[in-house]
């Protein structure tokens, strides 16, 4: 495939299906072709791996429309509403649709990885497109088993292609081995896939690909979330417990984090934008794959091929053309008041400022905690509409839900910034050790330096919340921000109070869903 892009390279593999059963890793593959006419040639082996990028739009679980939402109501960044009332409020149960179609199409992409894992290296081709092929498709399991260990903790593990006649059903694997298989994955993609848009003989690495610095970023990734959890699972914090099967001191993770960051940073063809006018066009809808997003799945104008992100984060006014449904999560006043800097410029120039129905205008109050409707035909103000929806995603030029260009951010470098700030802070128990890596993501955005030399360790993590926050808000990141640092279920009931926001230890992951359980004898 020669120079071209994936985001609009559409697989003629991918076939729609339904489920019966939540069990997939016993499912015929769909996506992918019998083994016995296929992965013949590079061509085959090009298309396979499509099928699984195309995986991680598929569906309605996933990235396409509820797995991104369901993570931005499970925390405490505002409301959510229509499917994902039982998230916010903390009361998920097993028998959750949501829970259910996020485990299927998780599975579904690491079934269809595995196919490819284990198939393109029997096939004659050039071997350095071989092991990038390969590359790719182990960050792409990876990244799979990374949220699945995320959101559910222990899970069932499976490596291996499913063959005829296998066993139903595999019983869970410890939180170690998973990550075991997560790290090794992408220690093989940072090792074998291609730098961005680099060139080696006839073939070009396409913008939408996972190159040798994603793997990087995303093992930076793996080792900050098993630090930091670690460190609050030996201070008490019964929702990480599980982490303390983890061998080495979280000090330990917390140096390989920094390691990976430092060759994510260095990475090929990726940077920071320059200024706080550059920050602003990186959301922009026509500016995906910009040099800061480090992996995006990738957003489509083509029908069926696009994102749901623009109808699910702003009003269908701003977000799509056309008026209907639309906007589901947005931030409230407590969040904005209490838990960033609403006067910081990342803030202030990421949320909508206006927007308009067919019968008012919505202007944003100087607060910035909420929108001032006035009625289009007389004029009269009708009061204060107390909530806030962020400015990243619009796409004005779509036309229904799925006709969004816009890509969902799974890592950027300012990300990849903030973990280094953290590591560095961590490793030497000194706040003062973020400075440089905190200081160079305000000085972009023109905001004042910072010196947390005067601070305690606890004081720079509450600190360290904040900047993650701000930087990041509504990109997916919160929910395990909060559970990793141990504050999940405080900081949720400061935000939705001690009935409707109330956590508990088992409210750091999620059940493993009913359909799964029921039909696979191997879990209890």
């Amino acid at each position: 495939m020669k120079n071209k892009n994936i985001k609009y390279y559409i697989t003629i593999f991918l076939v729609i299906a339904s489920f019966t059963s939540c069990n997939v890793l016993d499912e015929e593959p769909f996506t992918q072709p019998s083994t016995e006419n296929f992965y013949q040639n590079e061509t085959d082996a090009l298309a396979a791996l499509t099928s699984v990028y195309a995986r991680l739009k598929s569906g309605i679980g996933y990235y396409k429309q509820q797995f991104m939402p369901t993570l931005f109501a499970s925390s405490d960044q505002g409301l959510s509403t229509y499917l994902y009332r039982e998230f916010k409020l903390g009361i998920v149960t097993s028998t959750n649709q949501s829970l259910n179609n996020l485990w299927k199409e998780l599975y579904l992409g690491i079934r269809d990885a595995n196919n490819v894992i284990a198939n393109v290296p029997d096939i004659e081709m050039d071997e350095e497109l071989k092991n990038r092929i390969i590359g790719e498709a182990k960050f792409l399991r990876a990244l799979n088993y990374f949220n699945l260990v995320r959101c559910f903790g222990e899970v069932p593990l499976r490596t291996e292609p499913v063959e005829a006649g296998d066993d139903q059903g595999l019983p869970v694997s410890s939180i170690v081995e998973i990550y075991d298989v997560i790290i090794e994955d992408l220690v093989f993609a940072a090792n074998h896939c291609w730098g961005r848009n680099e060139t080696r003989g006839n073939y070009t690495n396409d913008l939408g690909r996972a190159t040798n610095t994603s793997a990087h970023a995303m093992l930076a990734k793996v080792y900050t979330r098993i630090a930091s959890s670690k460190r609050t699972a030996s201070e008490g914090i019964s929702g990480n417990d599980l982490y303390l099967e983890f061998p080495e001191s979280y000090v330990n993770y917390y140096q390989y984090a920094k390691d990976e960051c430092d060759s994510a940073i260095s990475g090929q063809g990726f940077n920071l934008s320059g200024s706080l006018e550059e920050w602003i066009t990186i959301f922009d809808a026509e500016n995906g794959n910009n040099p800061e997003m480090i992996f995006d799945v990738q957003g489509s104008s083509l029908t069926g091929q696009g994102t749901a992100v623009s109808n699910l984060f702003t009003p269908r006014n701003a977000g799509l053309s056309g008026s209907g449904f639309g906007g589901n999560n947005k931030l409230k006043p407590l969040f904005i008041n209490n838990r960033i800097d609403k006067y910081d410029n990342r803030y202030l120039n990421s949320i909508i400022t206006q927007y308009e129905t067919s019968t008012r205008i919505f202007n944003v109050n100087p607060g910035t905690t909420g929108y001032i409707p006035t009625n289009i035909a007389t004029g009269n103000n009708l009061g204060t509409l107390w909530q806030i929806w962020t400015a990243k995603y619009i796409d004005s030029e779509a036309t229904t839900e799925y006709t969004s260009r816009q890509n969902w951010h799974i890592i950027r470098l300012a990300d990849v910034y903030l973990m280094r700030a953290e590591a560095n802070a961590e490793i030497s128990s000194n706040p003062a050790a973020a400075n440089d890596d905190i200081n160079t993501l305000r000085n972009r955005v023109e905001m004042s330096e910072i010196d947390y030399s005067a601070i305690t360790m606890n004081s720079f993590r509450e600190e360290l919340l904040k900047e993650r926050a701000v930087e990041l808000y509504m990109e997916g990141h919160r929910f395990f921000d909060l559970t990793r640092f141990g504050v999940y279920d405080e900081y949720c009931r400061f935000i939705y109070g001690d009935t409707d926001g109330a956590r508990q230890a088992e409210d750091y992951t999620w059940p493993i869903p009913i359909n799964e359980v029921s039909t696979n004898s191997e879990i209890d």
